[in-house]
């Protein structure tokens, strides 16, 4: 029984189109999933606004209540924040002329409110050479009152204090701190001022 090479030949063809039609539609396929793979998706909150080296001082009649300044901050308007990366923040007390400084890792600075976070380690400095160090604190704007819920130390001539809740109330200079209280004096750098 001899199949003749004409029939042959044409079942190769039908064989190698076939083949070739199947290899194509593959690859179509495969580029299509790939392509798909390959574009990425744009974050559905996009910065609208990036600013490094940032300065902003927060003013009402005439006087400053703030200056913060930030190595990077990127404004997002649909939330109406801005995230900030290392940041320091200088608090104006009006009654005695002195200054509150305070710096941290990152930050967000709330437009509608002026609130402030602060987080990463976190350092408060104050008059007469006080010092706060916590991970996380937050300034109430409305308020005038920076506080943490978060562990606090609090150290300065003579003195060293931890609790689990602190709060600085601007106006009145006065400082509160509560929550499993442990105090430390240490007589050979006790300042006592009247």
């Amino acid at each position: 029984m001899k199949v003749p090479s004409r029939k042959i030949a044409q079942i190769l063809i039908i064989f190698a189109i076939g083949s070739l039609s199947f290899l194509l539609a593959m690859g179509a396929w495969r580029g299509k999933t790939q392509k798909k793979q390959e574009v990425p998706e744009t974050p559905s909150t996009e910065a609208e606004m990036k600013l490094t080296d940032m300065e902003f001082t927060e003013m009402q009649q005439g006087r400053k209540f703030w200056t913060m300044h930030a190595s990077e901050a990127q404004y997002f308007q649909d939330q109406q924040k801005t995230l900030l990366k290392t940041v320091q923040v200088t608090f104006y007390l009006e009654k005695t002329g002195e200054e509150v400084h305070i710096e941290s890792s990152e930050g967000i600075l709330y437009a509608g409110t002026k609130n402030i976070e602060l987080r990463g380690a976190v350092r408060a400095h104050f008059p007469r050479e006080y010092v706060a160090n916590m991970e996380k604190a937050l300034y109430d704007h409305q308020k005038r009152l920076i506080w943490s819920d978060e562990p606090v130390q609090v150290s300065g001539p003579g003195l060293e204090l931890e609790g689990q809740h602190w709060e600085y109330r601007i106006p009145e200079h006065a400082t509160t701190l509560s929550g499993g209280i442990k105090a430390s004096l240490i007589a050979s750098r006790l300042r006592i001022e009247n």
